[in-house]
């Protein structure tokens, strides 16, 4: 741990729930003790749950934790329904080294931001430029995840992952508005001559091209090959969300996801390496607390041992222990870590850049050596 963090002090995010699954014995005062110098030793006394979260690994071409991996650049956004910018020309860019933290007043835009640069939302039409590295694994964490539980309260966590990784890709990064192919554009893929399909993908040269599959008259289309140039600049945005999932289907198939066994044994391995034990992991969610529900969206985030994780504010519902647990494992974690946060101790120990929201532009503060590790 970064010498950092031996004198932090940690607060909970919310007081909400005070049973995030730690032990009875549990005793940490997290504004008494010289703090986080010391979880490992209580996690492994079985004082406090860990957070254990996978090495991602690095993409290709990627052999230091100090080059892009994804970048925004000159991008501006506003609602549909809206007349003025929430954001204008704003920038950033992460690595595998970079430790995130968005910070701005109440209202500034902090979460739209973080839903742009992830892809949850697409940036005004003609303004700047999103690119990610074509077999970045990314998972996100919204504010409205424990909502999303709501639908899942007769599972228990067990089943909760295998139903939501069941086909080999995540199903809620599915849902992000850039990978979504909406009803009205399913449509548009039958009409003869439209694509249809993404079925191959190659490096030529500095180049990605993508072989695409078109709605022929007897149904069976023909192929083409066609770089991504071409289809950003002159099909219809809709192949580009083709294009998005077929990566996505690659990066499930490099990261071993695709074929990762969805056994109750190996899924349930992996909720213990975030705190959740087989008692928890065979009881229904409906009966888990506030702080155990936190844990498990988190978990099931990392199914798919992303190489960047982005989180809106992770520590609301844990108490201090976990959330000194939390912030031990995000410190150590080998992907990138992007996060709105509030709880200003948290951010503290694990940020290593700032990019604050002032007047809808963003600035960028270096608050430690980010990309070295």
């Amino acid at each position: 741990l970064a010498d950092d963090m031996d004198n932090l002090s940690v607060k909970s995010g919310s007081s909400k729930s005070g049973k995030s699954g730690k032990s009875k014995d549990s005793s940490v005062d997290m504004q008494g003790m010289s703090t986080l110098a010391h979880v490992e030793e209580m996690i492994e006394a079985g004082l406090i749950r860990a957070f254990r979260m996978p090495d991602p690994g690095k993409p290709d071409g990627i052999r230091t934790f100090r080059k892009p991996i994804m970048t925004l650049k000159d991008v501006s956004f506003k609602y549909p329904s809206g007349d003025k910018f929430i954001l204008e020309s704003v920038s950033a860019s992460l690595t595998l080294g970079s430790r995130t933290v968005i910070v701005g007043g109440n209202g500034s835009g902090k979460s739209t931001f973080l839903q742009l640069l992830i892809g949850d939302l697409e940036a005004e039409e003609g303004t700047g430029e999103h690119w990610k590295h074509h077999n970045l694994r990314l998972s996100y964490v919204a504010q409205q995840s424990m909502h999303h539980l709501e639908e899942h309260l007769t599972s228990n966590p067990i089943q909760y992952i295998q139903q939501r990784f069941r086909e080999g890709l995540d199903k809620e990064i599915s849902k992000l508005k850039t990978l979504a192919i909406t009803k009205e554009e399913e449509e548009m893929m039958q009409e003869l001559g439209a694509v249809n399909e993404v079925v191959g993908r190659a490096q030529k040269g500095k180049d990605l091209w993508y072989e695409i599959k078109k709605t022929g008259r007897s149904g069976v289309g023909e192929t083409k090959s066609v770089p991504l140039s071409e289809i950003e600049t002159m099909y219809k945005p809709y192949v580009k969300k083709l294009v998005k999932n077929y990566d996505m289907k690659a990066q499930a198939t490099d990261s071993g996801m695709a074929i990762r066994p969805l056994t109750a044994a190996e899924v349930l391995k992996h909720l213990d390496d975030f705190g959740i034990d087989s008692q928890l992991a065979h009881g229904k969610i409906r009966q888990m607390s506030g702080g155990q529900r936190q844990r498990l969206v988190i978990c099931a985030a990392f199914w798919s041992m992303p190489h960047v994780i982005a989180l809106d504010e992770p520590t609301n519902y844990l108490d201090n222990d976990s959330v000194a647990a939390l912030t031990k494992a995000l410190k150590d974690f080998k992907g990138a870590v992007v996060t709105v946060s509030e709880n200003e101790s948290f951010v503290d120990a694990i940020s290593n850049e700032k990019l604050e929201i002032v007047e809808r532009k963003v600035v960028l503060t270096q608050l430690r050596d980010a990309k070295a590790r």
